[in-house]
């Protein structure tokens, strides 16, 4: 069935679907979507483009059209399958969405408008100063001493990969102006001491890291800091939805 027969279906049968109404401005937004089911979700703009972040594992299928993106999630494990979902308007402004494989029902989500921005807020550019390595070292030295960062928000993730030595787990990030800075927490799960190599963490985006020891023996856990150019997330993920 294509896409625009799905959204014709849906919308032709709204009482089957549970209605919600999010609005923008809570501080973390969760929607709680049924597994191999259509799931709505209306905006108040029209969607540009909606997409999943590179992390986001493959068990969503996302699309849009006019002022709604449909979502099918076709996890296998749904309980352990989440993700972050992107919408752009068509004035390019972003909004952040979590979303989860695991409900129990069909739903039909209505949200109502407020935006999380790239742009720095007031706030956030009062902080920033311009100038990068100084930025950058005021950034983590908050996030490190457990500091509230002014004009950034606090984003819950708690998202676990793993190598051949490493058990990585993604705590929380801080998001705001041009930065992102995250948490993760880092688990030797080799028989071996490491020693920590700042150019094993560098990927693209990736403008500082801080960790909180260099050596972390078997089964020690130990925490790292990156700070992440925003644009350089957002260019990535228009350079695959072109793809």
């Amino acid at each position: 069935m294509n896409l625009k027969k799905i959204i014709m279906a849906c919308l032709s049968v709204p009482l089957l679907l549970n209605a919600g109404t999010i609005s923008l401005d809570k501080e973390k937004i969760i929607l709680n979507l049924k597994n191999n089911s259509t799931n709505v979700i209306k905006f108040p703009f029209v969607v540009q483009k909606a997409s999943l972040t590179t992390e986001t594992p493959n068990d969503f299928s996302v699309s849009s059209k006019n002022r709604t993106v449909v979502v099918i999630p076709t996890a296998e494990y749904p309980e352990s399958e989440s993700g972050d979902l992107l919408i752009w308007s068509t004035e390019g402004d972003p909004y952040l969405l979590k979303i989860k494989a695991g409900g129990q029902d069909e739903q039909l989500f209505t949200m109502v408008s407020n935006k999380i921005t790239t742009r720095p807020t007031s706030k956030a550019a009062q902080f920033e100063t311009g100038r990068i390595d100084t930025d950058i070292k005021r950034l983590i030295k908050k996030v490190v001493s457990g500091e509230k960062i002014s004009g950034y928000k606090k984003v819950d993730i708690k998202r676990t990969f793993k190598s051949r030595d490493l058990e990585m787990q993604k705590e929380f990030f801080y998001d705001g102006g041009k930065y992102r800075v995250e948490q993760w927490y880092i688990k030797n799960i080799s028989n071996d001491t490491l020693l920590l190599d700042y150019e094993n963490f560098y990927t693209k985006g990736v403008l500082a890291i801080a960790f909180e020891v260099k050596k972390i023996g078997p089964n020690q856990i130990s925490k790292a800091w990156l700070v992440v150019n925003k644009s350089t997330i957002f260019n990535e993920l228009e350079r695959k939805r072109i793809k």
